[in-house]
Parts: C-alpha cells; structure tokens; sequence
C-alpha cells in the first residue's frame, strides 16, 4: 500500500498537498470543499493588525493570457483582521478536519506588530503560523531588513507553542534566503510567492492603458507555470544547504509537479491559482496522479521521493557530463525545407548534392532535431561512433 504521510516541522500530513492562502482558503465553505476533495492542509488567508476604516476596501482585477494571471488587489481586501481571521481559524479547525495554518502578516518588523495576530491564530487551534512577508516594506533583503527578519522569527518562536514559518519569496535570493533561515534557526519555511511586476500594457491604441480592466495602478502580481523552474531552483538550493521542512510553491499544477518538487528537496507542496482555475476537484485529481507516479517508479511511500535529484543530479561543474551523441539524418524522411541548416545556424549541418548531412564534427546539441518539423523527425540523436553503445 502506498503511504503519501509527510510532515512540516512537527505537524503531520496525510498527503503533500496544501492549498495554499488564496481565495480558495479565505472562506469556511472553500475551505471545507479543500478538505474534502483530500489536501492534508490549508493556509488561510492572511491575519494583519489594522483599522479597517484606514484601508479602502476596493477590489479585485485580474487578466490573464498566455504569460500567466495578473492580479491586483488591496492590501484590506487581502487581508483579515485579526478578529476575522481567528474566527476563521476557529471555525476551520472545528469542521475541517486537517491542519489549520494560519498566514499572519504584518506591515513592520516589530515582533510587537506581530505577536497578538499570531497568539489569536495560536489560540483558534492553528497548528502552525507562516509569517506572510509581502507587506514588508523594500528592500526587505536589505541588511537592516534582514536583520530584523531574523530577530522577528526568533522572537515569534519564542513567544509561541506552535510552529513559526516564514514566506520566503523572490525578494530574497535563494543562496541569501538559505543563510537567512540559517541563520534564524529556522525549522520549516514556506517558498515562493507572486512576483510583483508591471501591469501588462496595451499598446495598440494611444497613451497609457493597462490591460487590467479599469484600474490605473503600475504594478501588479504574477502567477502561472512559468514559475514552476524557479521554484525547483528555489527548492534546491535551500534543500542542498538546510535540513528543513519545506513547502514549495508557484507554478506547480499537476501531481507530477508534486513528484519533481519533492525529489529537489521539498517535504510539501502549495497549490493556488490551478485550484482557482480548475477547481477543488483538481485536487483529488493531483492525488491520484502522485500515487500513480509512486506505483510506476517502485515506491511505496513520498518519502522515498524526497531529495532523490539531489543526488542523482548533483549541481556542482565537476559532475557534469555528456553522453557521446551526434545528429543522424533519415534522408527518406527529410523534406530539404532546410530548417536545420537556415534556423539552427550549426557549422556542423549542411546541404550536399541536394541533401542534408550530418558532419563528424557535430557534438549532438540537439537543436537541429527540435527545429525539424516532420512526423516522425527526419532528424534525430544516436550514440556517437566509438562510443559506449556507438558503432
């Protein structure tokens, strides 16, 4: 039987799969149908400190295309109050029947600033805080910035029975975030969050117009796939340097994305913007996708998965190495459309007496076969002659 228990720090998981704060979490009913579609825990929307008569409400924009979603909201309508938020927790964890996580946020350093949100979550029955940092004031990976991060996480785990993890983002570069949480004595941190960027433009007609229906902010969030190596990267690095439980997130959408982000070190993964788009069903789906992928290699329980390309796939110069391998040409598929040698621009491919060939000198970078659009490719990789395997 094939066993999907994991952990974050010391609060145990039936699966990997955490939804992470995001509409899908910011309301009892949502995050009752995660719950029951089968994550092993959710992360709530974010509890802040604030008068909400300081904030305007406002609302919510979106536009999406191929890049991704862009979103744009406000900081009240993102955010609860500490009240709401606790009694959001509270409800959760009375009917859910998962781990409840509960996102605090604040708008300073202080651990002051910080402390009532997170014992109120603490006392509603969150089994963890994740330290939302996305209100933090830039550059929050100054050295001032920094510091105090690292004076806050200390002091909320020394004020708090449960377990404080921090939201590390692409704010904080991953080799600099591994020595931030080294430093800070960390035991479980959060990865990757949107990435604030410029509002898409359109620039068909005159002046300055954001595709973002009806606002005229400059900046918005980022979500989509193309997140996905990022996050692995992100994953890896922290993993390959710190012996933490880590939940990675951004761009993962599939239980395939799950099986990667565990093999570069994660102990979870976060889901948001697919579950927005596909629905809580997606996660049952994701499931049964993690343990068909389990069942296929061999293996009888995730953690098994964990870490495996950290040492299959070692990221130091030294170990790197190519299979001896060249460009092979299948003249009875070839079309002479002259991709190969008018796009790929390789010294190593040619046209003779009216046909494509192949030079000794090609090193089988592969491009070539990538451009070739017959089916099946007339173009193709095989060992090199006088190669392990070659002829």
């Amino acid at each position: 039987m094939i066993s999907l228990d994991t952990q974050l720090d010391c609060v145990p998981l039936k699966n990997p799969i955490v939804i992470a704060s995001s509409p899908p979490t910011e309301t009892l009913e949502s995050i009752l149908a995660c719950a029951r579609a089968g994550c092993a825990a959710v992360v709530t929307k974010t509890l802040a400190a604030f008068d909400p008569a300081a904030y305007r409400l406002g609302g919510r924009r979106t536009y999406v295309d191929k890049r991704g979603v862009f979103a744009l909201s406000t900081f009240r309508r993102e955010t609860l109050t500490v009240k709401e938020g606790a009694d959001l927790v509270s409800r959760a964890v009375a009917r859910a029947r998962i781990p409840i996580i509960a996102s605090v946020g604040g708008l300073s350093m202080a651990p002051e600033d910080w402390l009532p949100a997170c014992l109120a979550a603490q006392d509603a029955g969150a089994a963890m805080i994740q330290l939302d940092l996305f209100y933090i004031p830039q550059p929050r990976a100054s050295p001032r910035n920094v510091r105090l991060l690292n004076e806050l996480i200390v002091a909320l785990r020394e004020g708090l029975e449960i377990p404080v993890a921090p939201k590390m983002n692409l704010d904080y570069p991953a080799f600099y975030a591994a020595e931030i949480l080294r430093e800070a004595e960390a035991r479980v941190a959060f990865l990757i969050d949107s990435v604030r960027v410029p509002v898409p433009l359109d620039i068909r007609g005159s002046g300055v117009r954001s595709l973002v229906d009806n606002t005229n902010a400059g900046e918005c969030s980022l979500f989509g796939e193309w997140q996905k190596p990022i996050t692995l990267q992100y994953t890896r690095t922290i993993a390959e340097r710190l012996k933490i439980d880590l939940c990675a997130g951004g761009g993962l959408t599939t239980g395939l994305d799950a099986a990667e982000a565990l093999m570069f070190g994660a102990s979870a993964v976060q889901y948001a913007t697919v579950i927005i788009r596909r629905g809580h069903g997606w996660i049952t789906w994701m499931l049964r996708q993690l343990e068909d992928v389990l069942r296929r290699n061999g293996y009888s329980s995730v953690a098994e998965l964990r870490g495996l390309a950290l040492t299959a796939l070692p990221v130091e110069e030294a170990s790197i190495f190519f299979d001896e391998v060249r460009a092979e040409i299948n003249v009875d598929l070839c079309t002479m459309c002259e991709r190969c040698t008018t796009q790929v621009f390789c010294p190593d491919i040619v046209v003779d007496a009216g046909k494509i060939r192949v030079l000794p000198e090609c090193d089988g970078c592969g491009l070539c076969v990538a451009a070739c659009p017959t089916k099946p490719k007339a173009l193709s990789l095989v060992a090199a002659r006088g190669s392990e395997g070659g002829q």
